[in-house]
């Protein structure tokens, strides 16, 4: 395929134009237009008066301006690719890791550490209790005792005043007064001067003061071996075994002088 400037040329020559004659018709210098023929477009001022020369020639011979044109950018463009510079893409060589930045010697020296750390501190706590010294707890003296003065007056000696026991009941002339003390639990039965009897059951520990004019009747005694019982202040025998029952102990003034 015949290039830009052969189409120029061809072109001109058909309309059998001289060099002269396309000058004053395109108003391009003669040097440009066989420069244009020629494709040199060394001596043209640059790509943009070239590009514009081949349009106005173009135009002028009736060609396809566009298509000079494009053949021209096209001529150019291995040029273009050439003259701009190749850029290499630089390989950066990896510098090696060092050896103390791998995982398993740093794991390594943490242990040590730790160790070493842990030995630091034992020898200093047994070198701080070697080195405190012992201090011995203080003696305690022993207290001073009076010594009691020989020539001194002995003091009398204090008669202490006993009470009377609280379940003794002093006899009286009018009446009767019967004390029962339950040292274990009972349950008991009474009848006091014929009137209708009461009943009951009193825990361990337990007492009960009973007054009549004539007769005091126990008429049941569940357990007799917990009952103790004491008339006008003077104890009764006892009135039987643990778990015994025992029933009618009439007390009267009869039962004092039995005693």
């Amino acid at each position: 395929m015949a290039g830009e400037g052969q189409m120029l040329r061809t072109a001109r020559e058909n309309k059998e134009w001289s060099l002269t004659d396309t000058e004053e018709i395109t108003k391009i210098r003669v040097r440009y237009i066989q420069a244009l023929e020629e494709e040199n477009y060394g001596i043209l001022p640059g790509s943009t008066y070239a590009k514009g020369y081949l349009r106005t020639y173009a135009k002028q011979l009736g060609l396809n301006s566009d298509e000079i044109v494009g053949l021209y950018s096209a001529s150019m463009m291995p040029d273009s690719l050439s003259a701009q510079p190749v850029l290499k893409t630089l390989q950066i060589p990896e510098k090696p890791r060092p050896l103390w930045v791998r995982p398993s010697i740093i794991g390594g020296m943490v242990i040590l550490l730790v160790f070493v750390f842990v030995v630091k501190g034992l020898y200093w706590t047994e070198h701080k209790i070697a080195d405190t010294p012992y201090t011995s707890p203080p003696l305690i003296s022993a207290p001073k005792t009076d010594v009691p003065n020989s020539s001194a007056t002995p003091n009398k000696p204090e008669t202490s005043l006993q009470s009377t026991p609280p379940n003794v009941i002093a006899s009286t002339e009018d009446g009767l007064t019967a004390q029962l003390v339950f040292t274990q639990p009972c349950w008991i039965e009474i009848k006091i001067d014929g009137q209708a009897p009461f009943q009951g059951t009193f825990a361990a520990g337990t007492s009960k003061e009973i007054k009549g004019t004539e007769k005091i009747e126990l008429v049941s005694i569940g357990n007799a071996g917990g009952l103790t019982v004491t008339l006008n202040g003077r104890a009764l025998p006892v009135l039987g075994k643990a778990g015994e029952v025992r029933r009618n102990v009439v007390l009267t003034k009869d039962s004092l002088n039995n005693l």
